[in-house]
C-alpha cells in the first residue's frame, strides 16, 4: 500500500527554525547548474539544516523563481526533493505574477513530493483589492492539498497584507504558515497574538530583532546564511531558541556591517552578493548570472570577504 502523504497540519510543526532561502546556480542563460544544485542541497542538509531545525525554500525571490522557465522549475523541484529525501521540508516558492501560472507550479510541486508551497499576493497588479488577493490564495489552495505559506513581501507585491486579510486567509484549511516581511514590529507582535495558534510564523526580523521576536511567539527566521555557512545559521537558531541576548548582541554587532552591505540595494543586490558569499566560502554557485542580476566586481568581493571574516563566517 502506498504511503499516504502528510497533511498540511502534519507539516506545520516542521515549518520552524531556519527558513533558508536556497540560491539557484546557473550554467547559462538557459540552464541550471544541476551538479552545483545537488552539491549545495546535500551540503546544507549534512551541515545540520534538517527536520526540526529548518526548512529549505527553493524558487523564491532570492532563488530567482521569476527567472525560471516551467521546465526549469520542474527540474529544480525534482533535484532538490530527491536530494532532500525527506530529511528537511522543501517549500517551493511559486513566483509568478498571476494565479493560473502559480497553480501550475503548485500542482507540479505537490506531485513531485514537495512539502509546502510559498505564495505571494499577485504582484503585477500591486493595488489588487483584498477580495482579489483572497481569491488568489483560495484558488491555489483549492487546486492543491499540501501546506501553503503566505509570503507577505510588500517590496515585491506593492502591498502589505493587512491583519484583517491575514485573519480571513487563516480560515483556509491548508494555509498553515506566514512568512512575514513587514518591518513593523507592532504588526508582527499583533500577528503572533492573533494567529500564532493557526500559523507557523516566520518573520524577517533577525537583522534587528533577534532574539526578541521569539519572545513574541514566532517559529523561525528568514536567512540566506545557510547557503554559505550552515553552522552559522544554526548558531543563530540556538541564540533565538535560548533567548540568549548577550550572544545575540555579539553576533548582531559582528554581522551588522555585512548585513547593511548586502541589503543596501534590495533583492537584486542581496541575491548577487549572497551567491558570491557562497563562492567565497568554497561552494559551487555556477559561473553565470542571469540578468538583471550581475556578479559583484572585485572591490565588492574583497569587501564581502572582509565582512564575512568579521562576522565569523566560514571562508574557503
Amino acid at each position: 500500500m502506498a504511503k499516504s502523504r502528510p497533511t498540511p497540519q502534519d507539516v506545520k510543526p516542521l515549518l520552524v527554525g531556519i527558513n533558508n532561502i536556497q540560491f539557484t546556480p546557473f550554467e547559462s542563460a538557459r540552464e541550471i547548474d544541476v551538479a552545483a544544485l545537488r552539491d549545495n542541497t546535500r551540503f546544507m542538509i549534512d551541515g545540520g539544516i534538517v527536520n526540526g531545525k529548518g526548512i529549505q525554500v527553493i524558487g523564491g525571490s532570492n532563488g530567482e523563481g521569476f527567472s525560471l522557465s516551467m521546465n526549469e522549475y520542474r527540474q529544480l523541484i525534482d533535484v532538490v526533493v530527491a536530494e532532500a529525501a525527506g530529511r528537511v521540508p522543501i517549500c517551493v516558492g511559486c513566483i509568478r505574477p498571476t494565479t493560473e501560472p502559480v497553480i501550475r507550479i503548485a500542482e507540479y510541486a505537490e506531485e513531485a513530493g514537495a512539502d509546502c508551497l510559498m505564495l505571494l499576493a499577485p504582484f503585477y497588479y500591486p493595488n489588487c483589492a483584498p477580495d482579489a488577493v483572497y481569491a488568489h490564495f483560495k484558488a491555489v489552495a483549492d487546486a492543491t492539498h499540501i501546506g501553503i505559506m503566505i509570503y507577505n513581501n510588500a517590496t515585491v507585491t506593492g502591498q502589505d497584507l493587512s491583519i484583517d486579510l491575514l485573519c480571513r486567509l487563516a480560515e483556509i484549511e491548508n494555509i498553515v504558515a506566514l512568512k512575514e516581511c513587514s518591518p513593523s514590529i507592532s504588526k508582527l507582535r499583533e500577528v503572533t497574538l492573533k494567529m500564532g495558534d493557526r500559523f507557523a510564523i516566520i518573520p524577517n526580523a533577525t537583522r534587528y530583532l533577534m532574539p526578541f521576536d521569539y519572545q513574541f511567539g514566532v517559529d523561525g527566521f528568514i536567512t540566506i546564511y545557510g547557503n554559505n555557512d550552515p553552522a552559522y545559521a544554526l548558531e543563530m537558531l540556538d541564540v533565538c531558541e535560548k533567548g540568549d541576548f548577550q550572544r545575540a548582541q555579539d553576533m548582531w554587532e559582528k554581522a551588522l556591517d555585512l548585513s547593511n552591505f548586502i541589503y543596501k540595494s534590495g533583492f537584486a543586490n542581496l541575491t548577487s552578493l549572497g551567491k558570491e558569499m557562497c563562492r567565497l566560502a568554497g561552494r559551487p554557485m555556477g559561473g553565470y548570472e542571469r540578468l538583471p542580476l550581475q556578479r559583484p566586481d572585485e572591490e565588492d568581493r574583497a569587501k564581502l570577504r572582509q565582512l564575512m571574516k568579521k562576522a565569523g563566517m566560514a571562508l574557503a
